[in-house]
């Protein structure tokens, strides 16, 4: 009679002890290779784990080598002068080496079946944990692959900071700073452009934008063009759009830098004038933003900050794992906030368009 479990839970070594007919300590000894376990038993527990597909906890595994490095998984939605994620994931690689760990990064594109497929490699490869910005605020499936094999630590705006572990940002925040940064330059009709998908950091921004702007009896005016990945020619369309039809504010706040840069190349083609016409705000303090022919006021995500904080969260769940049924680390949560860069792309109003 086969062994293969007809339900839907992961087996696990107490599982392989009931079947083996022997505890689950011995169990745990000879998927070590302990010596102290006889060659016919280390056959017979790999056997049964193999048929009843067993995959052992990569945190406990962790323990068995502390003096040799442990890889960190880390999966993101894309690399590039054009996102945040270069920053983020020198900074967790940096962080992670300090503590004699290395990373395995996969890149998913933007794809949610490379992501899926990249979660399976990091469960197959065993890393203690998995660091991942998701792209995209549904992460069932991406809960459902890792469970009760990789323990996961969510990083970004775009999961509930209630998720068991994550590195939370705050985009509500910048949002509010952002409008009161506009509303002290005596701005007052202030437009938001955002981008597809509606993700929950798309959302915290814009709700973080409309609660500030109503605060301060203003109109919010909210815009959605494109897709992330291209919200340069996002800002672009919408910006010329404005332009034709003669809708113009004075301060104009873009989701992402590279959206805000599509704005200002748009408004110079026309002959307008940034900061003097209208002003332009982005987020995530992008290479490319401090360039002179921008000088982009904009957001700084608190790169070095998140990935110090994702590494140290990581460690604390390994090493809290000592035993491959052990519990784990109880769930951890930090929240981090943007701060405002200031520079030459923003100034005073001078009256409306």
């Amino acid at each position: 009679m086969s062994t293969k479990q007809s339900d839907h839970k992961k087996p696990t070594i107490k599982d392989i002890a009931k079947l083996v007919g022997v505890s689950h300590v011995a169990v745990s000894k000879a998927l070590k290779d302990a010596p102290d376990i006889s060659s016919a038993l280390k056959k017979k527990v790999i056997s049964v784990a193999n048929e009843i597909g067993y995959m052992p906890n990569a945190s406990a595994r962790h323990l068995s080598s502390k003096n040799t490095a442990h890889n960190i998984g880390m999966i993101v939605p894309s690399l590039g002068a054009d996102t945040a994620y270069n920053e983020a994931f020198q900074s967790i690689s940096e962080a992670a080496a300090h503590k004699n760990h290395s990373v395995l990064l996969g890149v998913s594109a933007r794809n949610k079946d490379l992501e899926r497929q990249y979660c399976r490699i990091m469960c197959e490869n065993r890393v203690g944990v998995l660091i991942i910005s998701p792209i995209s605020s549904d992460i069932e499936d991406i809960k459902q692959i890792c469970d009760q094999t990789v323990p996961l630590i969510f990083i970004g705006g775009k999961v509930d900071s209630e998720e068991e572990h994550c590195v939370h940002l705050n985009y509500s925040k910048s949002a509010a700073l952002a409008v009161d940064y506009l509303y002290h330059l005596g701005h007052q009709k202030i437009f938001l452009f955002l981008y597809h998908p509606m993700n929950k950091t798309i959302m915290q921004k814009k709700e973080g934008y409309e609660k500030a702007m109503i605060k301060n009896n203003l109109e919010p005016v909210v815009y959605l063009e494109g897709e992330s990945s291209d919200t340069y020619s996002a800002g672009c369309i919408l910006m010329e759009t404005l332009i034709k039809t003669n809708n113009l504010p004075t301060a104009i706040w873009c989701a992402s830098d590279l959206m805000a840069i599509g704005v200002i190349d748009t408004l110079k083609k026309y002959r307008f004038r940034v900061p003097e016409d209208i002003s332009v705000m982005g987020h995530d303090n992008l290479p490319f933003s401090k360039f002179e022919a921008y000088q982009l006021t904009t957001f700084e995500v608190p790169k070095k900050a998140l990935g110090e904080a994702a590494v140290s969260m990581a460690l604390r769940i390994m090493e809290k794992s000592d035993t491959e049924e052990g519990d784990m680390e109880k769930a951890l949560h930090v929240s981090l906030e943007a701060t405002l860069i200031k520079r030459r792309s923003t100034g005073k109003a001078v009256g409306n368009i």
